[in-house]
């Protein structure tokens, strides 16, 4: 007989007694990072030029680009503060690049 085969036997502990047993169907937990969702994405013609301006210049999956940009988003803000980080959006929100360069420029110690 395999060791597989021979069932465990009581170690007289209390902590066994007390201890849920596990259920055969229970799921193991999703890794939330590797797990695909379906998603829909409602954005302007403007901001899907842009989308596939980067798709061009990267070539990577659109997906990607977009999980990157709220990654992004969600550090800085974590990071900045709410404070400096809508200072930050509103110079994004201009669109010259280099008014967003001289800005950030201002962080360097």
């Amino acid at each position: 007989m395999s060791k597989d085969k021979i069932p465990k036997l009581f170690d007289g502990s209390v902590n066994e007694l007390t201890r849920p047993s596990k259920r055969k169907d229970e799921k193991p937990k999703p890794n939330l990072k590797k797990e695909k969702m379906q998603k829909t994405l409602y954005i302007s013609r403007d901001m899907n030029r842009k989308l596939i301006e980067l798709y061009g210049e990267e070539g990577r999956r659109q997906s990607t680009i977009v999980e990157d940009a709220v990654n992004l988003y969600y550090y800085l803000r974590l990071a900045l503060g709410e404070k400096k980080f809508n200072e930050l959006l509103s110079a994004v929100r201009r669109e010259d690049p280099d008014f967003l360069r001289e800005y950030i420029e201002r962080f360097r110690p």
